[in-house]
């Protein structure tokens, strides 16, 4: 990255991403200029200008490189659907019901329990993505985000769901974790996080009138309202909860100020060019003897 300041100094930014915990630091170095002073302006760069990656390319690099455990997570689900179809186990018998004590072992096993395939591919893409963006934003607390969402989501569907009814799927956490996105990156003003909600709620259509009743009767799916109704709650409170906590209002470049700047004050300062530097002055007085 380079940059040009107001005084038509240059600079080099190495601005470098850490390709294991996900964030990203500055080297700021000063370089020798070109003896041109006007050079930002000579080539339209204006005050300052930037050459780096595109900043989808990054975050991009970034998802790779979070994405390890959440990818563990998805990969469990699918060999307990296949192991569950294959031998006949009958495992989603032990699904979420509501307002029995039994229930309380669903809010563990719920997620990793779905009726068909299409239930399952449509709930994995968005859970692996969603997962993948509070590795990324996240760093410290991403585990305890997943696991509060979990519980605060599977103890809402226990108290509210019908009783007598069974819940299976993890859509209840994809609800939770996208809104958990949302709701932080609206609080915090975060583009880049509202961004990839915004790409999260575009893969996951359902999204919105998902948490209506009406929905399941629409589509002709008996689909459990209450979870995703659940996780929708369970992402708002958990976002306001940790809004000091992750990524913030982002801000890329610091504007430069002439407070304490000493080199615009001294007139040899190496980046000036010859002209500006202050030439020596002899001065000679005269003396003219009173007649």
């Amino acid at each position: 990255m380079i940059s040009c300041g107001k005084n038509g100094k240059i600079y080099t930014i190495l601005h470098c991403y850490s390709m294991h915990y996900g964030y990203s630091w500055k080297i700021h170095i000063e370089t020798l200029p070109l003896h041109h002073p006007p050079f930002c302006q000579l080539y339209g760069f204006g005050t300052h200008f930037e050459i780096r990656l595109s900043k989808m390319l990054n975050l991009l690099i970034r998802l790779i490189d979070s994405i390890i455990w959440p990818l563990v997570i998805v990969v469990s689900i699918w060999v307990v659907f296949f192991v569950n179809m294959r031998f006949d186990l009958g495992l989603n018998y032990f699904g979420m019901r509501p307002q029995e004590w039994r229930g309380l072992y669903g809010i563990f096993t719920m997620p990793f329990l779905h009726g068909d395939f299409d239930h399952l591919f449509s709930n994995s893409v968005p859970l692996l993505l969603s997962m993948g963006f509070i590795f990324i934003y996240f760093e410290r607390e991403r585990f305890h985000i997943l696991l509060f969402n979990a519980l605060l989501t599977g103890i809402i569907l226990l108290a509210m769901g019908e009783y007598g009814s069974n819940h299976i799927g993890a859509s209840g956490l994809v609800y939770a974790y996208i809104f958990f996105l949302i709701t932080h990156a609206v609080v915090t003003r975060n583009k880049e996080m509202l961004g990839a909600a915004f790409l999260l709620i575009f893969l996951y259509g359902s999204l919105i009138y998902g948490i209506f009743p009406e929905y399941g009767r629409i589509v002709g799916k008996n689909i459990s309202w209450e979870g995703h109704l659940g996780g929708a709650i369970s992402g708002v409170v958990l976002g306001l909860l940790y809004r000091n906590r992750g990524p913030q209002q982002a801000i890329f470049f610091e504007e430069e100020t002439d407070d304490g700047d000493d080199d615009d004050d001294d007139p040899d300062a190496y980046w000036k060019t010859p002209e500006q530097r202050a030439q020596e002055t002899t001065v000679r007085y005269y003396y003219k003897e009173r007649e």
